[in-house]
């Protein structure tokens, strides 16, 4: 089959910054929730372990109704500022409600209250990050543009990333103030809320792209259609096992940190040289994929990441900064995890817009990130949970056997699910050459359907 003609426009650098800021409030927000929220509700607030890692799982519960429906309303909407914007600006008052709430809780602090606080930023984020992500998807259809917005957009949120961890540092260097997690929540709140307004006013200025197709189908036809993208599945299905390693060893690094490596929780110079080879990462496996495509490139960062994990175990008191060198190869490697799968993600996207007639690119990002969001609750919870069983305690003095526990989830568990995740993306099969026939044929089919409304207006006259 003949490849088929690819759009070749090229975004100019002021609207891809415009366009990718917005990841950076929405990482400031991400990053203590990954990190820093389950030591500050256990250690210093004082709930249990156990229940804080079931809140996390319980409140993704909700998703499961709200990704869908905020996917599917924004492809559907029509305004005069767009599909996505209406969206994005609903969302960001109730996110930034929410950071502040948990971030710098003012009530006495319930299992309740974590949680409902919980499902409102996650509810927030939704509003936002599901038509943000589309948006992204939609303003080029070249396979290797889209590699481009989806690496500045994910090099922007590992800044925003950086910014959280650093800010604090630097605050508590000058000001005293950002070095305990209280603190350092107060300021990462702060810095979301200024980012988030800067954000939303650039975003204003970037053009939205227009659906390929117009005809919509029913939602049970849409979702027969969905399932039977074998390629969109292999490539959902991949991204959540690689995603729950870190997402396991998130929640736990603050508590290996401590227990372990028997250093001060303050050290996060750690963090940033992970963020800052994740960055590096993010940029370096761009390049790769421009030379060798999309798939080999992750295969290869994954690879990477399985290499450097297993380092962990060799690391005990006092070796902080031999983490440095783990944490550097593994940046590297998670670096390939964020923008090549969505870069990958908008190019199965047009298969389905080949099979099912409709641009239904909101919706296919809010099974994504339902499937994310997902992962990462469970996985958190999933990991609080198994120390717990062996009555690791995060605020308390720990035994041999605790600190076993601790160690073989934090280093081995992550292992399965990468080499789970390298073995199902290993035969991926859409290429550049795929992906120019797929966008032939969809060009080829809009201009039969203007040739027939055009023939059949001629008729009626």
């Amino acid at each position: 089959m003949a490849e088929g003609p690819e759009d070749t426009s090229r975004l100019n650098n002021s609207q891809l910054f415009s366009y990718g800021l917005t990841e950076m409030p929405l990482a400031m927000a991400a990053t203590p929730m990954a990190l820093f929220i389950a030591p500050f509700y256990t250690r210093d607030l004082g709930l249990s372990l156990a229940a804080v890692g079931t809140i996390l799982m319980l409140a993704r519960i909700s998703d499961v109704v709200t990704d869908p429906l905020i996917g599917q309303l924004s492809d559907r909407t029509r305004t005069r500022i767009g599909r996505r914007k209406p969206w994005v600006l609903l969302g960001a008052p109730l996110m930034l409600i929410a950071v502040w709430k948990l971030f710098v809780p003012t009530a006495p602090v319930t299992n309740f209250y974590f949680g409902f606080w919980l499902i409102t930023l996650w509810l927030g984020w939704t509003f936002i990050g599901i038509p943000f992500y589309a948006w992204g998807a939609e303003l080029s259809t070249n396979y290797h543009e889209r590699t481009r917005i989806a690496s500045i957009r994910t090099g922007l949120g590992i800044v925003g990333t950086l910014v959280a961890i650093v800010v604090p540092l630097i605050t508590g260097f000058f000001l005293g103030y950002g070095y305990d997690i209280d603190q350092s929540l107060h300021v990462v709140a702060i810095c979301s809320t200024v980012f988030l307004f800067v954000a939303a006013a650039l975003l204003w200025r970037v053009p939205e792209g227009k659906p390929i197709e117009t005809q919509r189908i029913s939602a049970m036809e849409g979702l027969r259609v969905m399932w039977s993208n074998g390629p969109f599945k292999r490539l959902m299905i991949g991204f959540t096992l690689a995603g729950l390693g870190p997402a396991i060893g998130g929640p736990l690094y603050i508590l290996f940190v401590i227990h372990v490596l028997q250093a001060n929780i303050a050290s996060n110079v750690v963090l940033l040289v992970f963020y800052v080879a994740n960055l590096l990462g993010v940029a370096t496996w761009g390049v790769v994929a421009r030379k060798f495509g999309k798939r080999n490139a992750w295969v290869m960062g994954m690879i990477t990441v399985l290499i450097a994990q297993p380092g962990y175990w060799l690391l005990g008191p006092g070796d902080l900064y031999w983490m440095m060198g783990v944490f550097f190869i593994l940046g590297i490697g998670i670096g390939s995890f964020s923008a090549l799968p969505a870069a990958m993600k908008a190019d199965v996207i047009d298969l389905d817009r080949l099979r099912s007639g409709e641009d239904r690119t909101g919706l296919f990002f809010s099974v994504w990130s339902l499937a994310n969001k997902l992962v990462v609750a469970l996985a958190a919870g999933f990991a609080l949970n198994i120390v717990a069983l062996f009555d690791f305690q995060a605020a308390g003095e720990n035994g041999p056997e605790q600190i076993m526990a601790l160690r073989v989830v934090f280093v081995f568990l992550p292992i399965v699910f990468y080499a789970s995740a390298l073995a199902v993306m290993w035969n991926y099969p859409i290429s550049e050459a795929r992906h120019r026939r797929l966008m032939g044929l969809l060009e080829r089919r809009v201009e039969r359907r203007a040739r027939a409304a055009t023939a059949q207006q001629g008729d009626a006259a």
